[in-house]
């Protein structure tokens, strides 16, 4: 397996660095798009206050315990934010984005427990962060996702309560599918079907767990159409310097049509070296993720699974599975259900169970 990854990455890397091959990267090889700034654009401003809204009903169980049930957001995965840029000639312009959670739900954005001493806050950052868009890739300083998150991200029940990384189906800490990272700069260059990121912590503050120290970093590469049409690539991987450990992932994706429906399959290898809600032991171990996707008209269907194996301890992983359901009854508001699944083995810490919920989900 090892083997099969190293050549991964070297397959990512070679195949575009040969387009590259026998001249210097100009503005024809680069199209414009959020991360490279076009020549044309016009000096001036643009701004957009945009947001997205839930309200659910879930229902979660663990095997011993009564059925727990929520109405409304219960996680604080509301959004509303703001975002724009300002032209400034010459194919450069400044851009921005800031970005806080909400909950319709508690009025507590920041998931706190009953037994902790913080005060909930109805607001609570997700990203804030100020950049440049030129025409040799985009630059952003401040809180934002890391490319770990954000590419090969498939779960259609992301940011609800039944989604693969609440379910110990794939990771979810802060190094991996749930990473906003403080206090960082980040790289991003997008070149025809490869797209390249990098992230990397900037702050020295010690004893501040909300930041990421000036020994973290990240890096994703993902490229498109790899050989054939609909084969997709990608390579994640975030460093924890406090830790001296690491997340590293492995994604393989493949999209194509059955008449006018679409249909997308994927399979993910993790190496999790920082999630100890999946691993509590020491919280290293593997991951296979498997999941496909159907969308036909307004309505996507949605079936994954994954297995975790610990790496030292036996019997100290678990299975999952989710179903999934989403149908769009407007450009801006769709419907969606979902049912996941954990089986933990007899060393895995965990208790088995399983979550199923109904909701409404509103963009604007």
């Amino acid at each position: 397996m090892k083997q099969l990854q190293k050549y991964l990455v070297l397959a990512l890397l070679a195949v575009p660095l040969v387009g590259f091959t026998g001249g210097a990267m100009t503005n024809s090889v680069i199209k414009p798009n959020e991360a490279v700034a076009s020549p044309a654009l016009k000096k001036g401003s643009s701004a957009k206050l945009y947001g997205r809204l839930w309200a659910q009903y879930s229902n979660e169980k663990t095997d011993g315990s009564n059925a727990q049930t929520a109405i409304f957001d219960d996680e604080g995965m509301g959004r509303i934010g703001f975002k724009g840029k300002n032209a400034i000639g010459n194919g450069y312009a400044v851009n921005y984005k800031v970005e806080w959670a909400l909950d319709l739900g508690d009025g507590d954005a920041s998931g706190l427990t009953k037994s902790s001493s913080e005060k909930s806050n109805p607001f609570s950052l997700k990203q804030g962060w100020l950049g440049m868009l030129t025409p040799y890739g985009q630059f952003k300083f401040g809180s934002m996702e890391s490319p770990y998150k954000y590419l090969a991200k498939h779960d259609i029940l992301h940011d609800s309560l039944a989604q693969m990384r609440d379910t110990n189906g794939i990771s979810a800490g802060t190094m991996s599918h749930s990473s906003y990272w403080r206090g960082s700069g980040f790289y991003e260059l997008k070149s025809g079907n490869l797209r390249f990121a990098v992230i990397k912590g900037f702050t020295a503050h010690d004893g501040d767990a909300k930041v990421n120290s000036k020994g973290d970093i990240g890096y994703g590469i993902e490229y498109k159409n790899f050989l054939v049409k609909g084969l997709e690539l990608v390579h994640a991987y975030n460093h924890d310097e406090s830790a001296d450990e690491m997340n590293r992932k492995y994604t393989v994706t493949y999209k194509t049509k059955v008449g006018d429906n679409k249909v997308k399959v994927w399979y993910m290898h993790e190496d999790v070296e920082l999630d100890t809600s999946m691993f509590k032991t020491t919280g290293n171990g593997e991951v296979d993720w498997y999941g496909i996707t159907y969308k036909t008209g307004p309505m996507t269907l949605m079936y994954t699974m994954s297995e975790s194996d610990h790496a030292t301890i036996a019997n100290a992983g678990g299975d999952a599975y989710s179903l999934g359901m989403q149908y769009k009854l407007s450009k801006t508001s769709r419907l969606y259900a979902g049912l996941s699944d954990y089986d933990g083995e007899s060393a895995a810490g965990d208790t088995d169970y399983r979550t199923y919920i109904l909701g409404l989900r509103h963009d604007f």
